[in-house]
């Protein structure tokens, strides 16, 4: 039997870090952000584009991050046990390819610090306006989940106290 579970959460809930110190144990958590051919930014003509640095309203306004939902199939397909984490403009489109989605939450201050951490490598959230346009986000997509019923995890919560919850 398969066992793929997908974790979204907003920009600085702790995707990334909960996804490495799960394989830095031998679990098969990728980063979706990582994979490549999974994910890009569009234009509203559906072109490709590049995320500047210092993307500005204009550019955050216009523009989505989204999966392909054909190559996640295929990746899928692959996998017999997955603990994948990300986050995209369509993701709510895909959590039917998913056996259990799950939503990290997490306070905005908390966001916002994340966010703003000089040892984030991920630049969304630098500029004030990413930082406002990634928090109003957070509550839109937390909004979403509950939606679509995805259970909903308190990512302030140690990796290993998360992972447990995910796996039973």
């Amino acid at each position: 039997m398969y066992k793929h579970i997908l974790i979204i959460g907003p920009s600085g809930a702790g995707k990334t870090y909960i996804s490495s110190a799960l394989r830095a144990k031998g679990i098969n958590a990728p980063d979706g952000d990582l994979i490549g051919g999974l994910s890009d930014w569009f234009d509203g003509k559906g072109s490709r584009v590049e995320y500047p640095v210092d993307a500005d309203k204009d550019f955050l306004d216009n523009h989505e991050f989204l999966w392909s939902k054909e190559f996640l199939i295929n990746y899928l397909q692959n996998q017999n046990e997955i603990y994948l984490f990300g986050m995209s403009g369509n993701v709510f489109e895909m959590i039917d390819l998913f056996d259990k989605v799950y939503f990290l939450k997490a306070p905005y201050e908390l966001l916002t610090e994340r966010l703003r951490h000089e040892s984030r490598e991920n630049p969304m959230g630098r500029t004030d306006y990413q930082l406002q346009n990634a928090l109003d986000w957070a509550k839109e997509i937390e909004e979403k989940a509950i939606q679509c019923g995805v259970t909903i995890i308190d990512a302030t919560r140690p990796p290993e106290e998360i992972f447990k919850e995910i796996r039973d």
